[in-house]
């Protein structure tokens, strides 16, 4: 598979999945840029990480990846996503 060819097939997914349900994709879009927004900020703030920004953050971004989870009938999503909340709600 060439380069334009996955590009290709992953545009056709997310256009699928955005006519399938667009508000499942701004979740899981959402849950992305949290977690990579959080996963920087721990990596360039490290010892004194602002758990005020990066906890809520992160939370809000798995909290939403439950009910994504449920909406695509992922058990895999639910439980990682229900575990890691636990987690850090502790």
């Amino acid at each position: 598979m060439t380069v334009t060819e996955a590009w290709h097939k992953a545009h056709t997914y997310i256009q699928q999945d955005w006519n399938s349900n667009p508000w499942r994709l701004v979740g899981e879009t959402y849950n992305a840029v949290t977690a990579l927004a959080t996963a920087i900020i721990f990596a360039t703030m490290a010892p004194h990480v602002p758990y005020g920004i990066t906890y809520p953050l992160w939370l809000s971004g798995t909290t939403i990846m439950m009910f994504c989870g449920m909406s695509r009938g992922s058990f895999g999503i639910v439980s990682m996503s229900i575990t890691m909340t636990i987690i850090d709600s502790i």
